[in-house]
């Protein structure tokens, strides 16, 4: 049963590998949120300690429950949540895509949208 986990494991991982691209940017300074994944929501991750983790849709495709996840990224100061810029690894493993959260920009429709 090990071998089955180990196996998976590594091919998830090279799943991963495969279709990332190099960083663009230099993801070594940001921290590193690890734990185990309990569960999956829509944008990311719930890991075992609580921490929710927001993943990029690339990366979101091969995360699986109960597989061991290391992070870099933001972490909020108010909340348990992590928005994950990059797998850690030597080198992290970034989206082809850049994943940087963007909102309404001055000059869009719903940057004067008023939210009840």
């Amino acid at each position: 049963m090990k071998q089955f986990v180990l196996v998976s494991l590594l091919l998830a991982s090279s799943f991963c590998v495969a279709k990332a691209a190099p960083c663009v940017y230099d993801m070594t300074p940001l921290p590193v949120t690890q734990g185990i994944v309990s569960g999956i929501t829509p944008k990311g991750v719930k890991l075992r300690d609580g921490t929710t983790v927001i993943l990029p849709d690339e990366f979101l495709a091969s995360v699986r429950l109960n597989q061991k996840l290391a992070v870099r990224g933001l972490v909020s100061t108010a909340t348990h949540t992590v928005q994950a810029l990059a797998l850690d690894g030597m080198p992290p493993v970034c989206p082809s895509v850049p994943a940087i959260p963007r909102g309404p920009f001055a000059g869009s429709p719903a940057y004067d949208a008023i939210r009840p």
